[in-house]
């Protein structure tokens, strides 16, 4: 008997993540985590601001906030489009890692961010 279509993708993708991250209606970021099974091992993220290359970055431990971390980290790495002031106040957001969750930080500065996966 085939397996249920919602168990198979509950599988394929039990330790990740994906969401949107929209600007003023239109998508200009995605970010993907993907997560460590043991949940201390290395939580890396993919961050992609459209039109540039996308980067990845990455946090290890436990017991503090790592999809912050590693979402700062990857921040460093993200190449400035100096003619897009929206992408300088992503990276700006992404970067800090201040006690405030990296979706909430950017919700609070304007973007609309969506989970997917």
């Amino acid at each position: 008997m085939a397996k249920n279509i919602y168990d198979l993708h509950r599988s394929a993708f039990s330790n990740v993540s994906a969401y949107v991250v929209l600007k003023d209606g239109q998508r200009v970021a995605s970010i993907a985590f993907k997560f460590p099974k043991d949940g201390a091992s290395r939580l890396w993220v993919y961050v992609h601001w459209f039109g540039i290359p996308m980067v990845r970055g990455y946090a290890g431990g436990y017991g503090y906030d790592k999809q912050t971390a590693a979402c700062s980290d990857a921040s460093r790495n993200i190449p400035v489009d100096t003619d897009s002031s929206a992408q300088a106040l992503f990276i700006e957001v992404l970067g800090k890692d201040s006690g405030e969750h990296w979706d909430r930080a950017l919700r609070d500065a304007g973007f609309d961010v969506w989970q997917a996966v």
